[in-house]
């Protein structure tokens, strides 16, 4: 075997090549498309800055990021619903498919649940109650709620996604949204849809919904959404330095 030995000066130029403060260490961070969207990617230069530790963040969804973690594929789980929840919500659709019992919750930030429509929908506010009766498939039509004479049609993430998870624990008793839904691969995906399509009554992240077109209905109460690191047994000293920097950066 030939084994090329570098001199001096290419060990120089080699080493000229990395950042000051670069570090071998680096993290694979999946889950949440919504706290990858609000902090794990516009913070990432910043997070990877402060720790040294290189971050590959894959926004796939809250559950997708969990089973990426339990199967050791990712280091840290990115969720944005209630630890319990998730798990819960996991458990339900597939039994026994889950051991949850090494993971931790580390929250790292929060936002709060838009509730999105078309523009042009007359409609300006409603309760969480009136919320509830559309996801439940009791209310069908925008003319009960004051609206035209169109069906609802609910634009969501599909299932198992950290936002529509939280909505449901808070609204429908943890039951699956009923009503007619168009579902789509992320919950950041939503305002744009709604915003083009004017039968939409859409779950999307605050943020996202901002940037949008989409018209944010006002509600008499906020549904807080908490964003979460996950990991699963021991956690590393890089794990803890890329959890306090990204709680630093989402703050």
């Amino acid at each position: 075997m030939f084994t090329k030995v570098l001199g001096p000066l290419a060990i120089a130029a080699a080493v000229a090549v990395l950042p000051i403060g670069a570090s071998a260490s680096s993290l694979k961070v999946s889950g949440s498309t919504t706290v990858a969207s609000a902090i794990m990617l516009p913070m990432e230069g910043q997070i990877e800055g402060d720790t040294g530790v290189a971050l590959e963040v894959t926004a796939n969804g809250s559950s997708r990021g969990i089973d990426d973690l339990i199967n050791g594929r990712s280091q840290l789980a990115m969720i944005s619903a209630p630890l319990d929840v998730t798990v819960a919500k996991i458990e339900k659709k597939s039994p026994g498919s889950l051991d949850g019992t090494d993971l931790q919750g580390h929250m790292v930030g929060e936002t709060r649940v838009a509730f999105v429509v078309h523009p042009s929908n007359p409609v300006q506010s409603l309760t969480l109650v009136q919320v509830a009766d559309i996801l439940s498939g009791s209310v069908t039509n925008w003319s009960q709620l004051g609206g035209p004479d169109m069906p609802i049609v609910i634009v969501a993430e599909t299932l198992g996604g950290g936002l529509r998870t939280l909505v449901e624990s808070e609204l429908t008793d943890g039951e699956s949204i009923a009503g007619t839904v168009r579902e789509f691969p992320n919950a950041t995906q939503v305002p744009q849809v709604a915003s083009q399509f004017p039968p939409a009554f859409g779950l999307a992240p605050f943020k996202a919904a901002g940037a949008s077109d989409a018209k944010i209905l006002e509600t008499d109460q906020a549904i807080s959404q908490p964003l979460i690191l996950v990991t699963n047994g021991a956690v590393s000293e890089e794990m803890q330095a890329v959890i306090d920097a990204t709680r630093k950066a989402g703050s």
